[in-house]
């Protein structure tokens, strides 16, 4: 079975690198941003109620080691844990996404495009007219 680090443990072997509550706050934006989600261990509290806590795999921990080094590197830290905890198949999913999205604004600049020169062309058409019923009066 493979050993699980708690919060504590990972800040321990990151070397102490990066606080708790960054570790915390990283792991929250790594599942919020990716399709990696942590693994979560349940226990009971005093009370009796039941409550989950993530636990993070030597994998994990390794994963944390590369974003430290990227943000170390100044890289924004969306881009790095995409970069770091995103899957392959998500990584492609998102590009796919961005392509469509600048086809979309092509698509709508060009639909506006055509809507002036029909525009144009409709008020070419009533000028037209109007010349036309001029001509015709005479």
């Amino acid at each position: 079975m493979l050993s699980m680090f708690s919060f504590e443990e990972v800040i321990l072997q990151l070397e102490n690198k990066i606080a708790l509550k960054t570790l915390k706050n990283w792991a929250n934006k790594i599942e919020r941003l990716t399709d990696k989600k942590f693994e979560r261990k349940y226990a009971k509290n005093s009370k009796g109620y039941t409550y989950s806590f993530k636990v993070f795999s030597s994998n994990d921990v390794e994963s944390f080691f590369k974003l430290i080094d990227l943000r170390s590197k100044n890289i924004p830290l969306d881009i790095a844990i995409s970069d770091v905890f995103m899957s392959e198949e998500e990584k492609k999913k998102k590009e796919t996404i961005s392509i469509t999205k600048a086809e979309f604004r092509e698509n709508q600049a060009t639909v506006k495009e055509l809507i002036d020169l029909v525009k144009d062309v409709l008020s070419d058409n009533a000028e037209i007219k109007k010349r036309l019923k001029v001509l015709e009066m005479k």
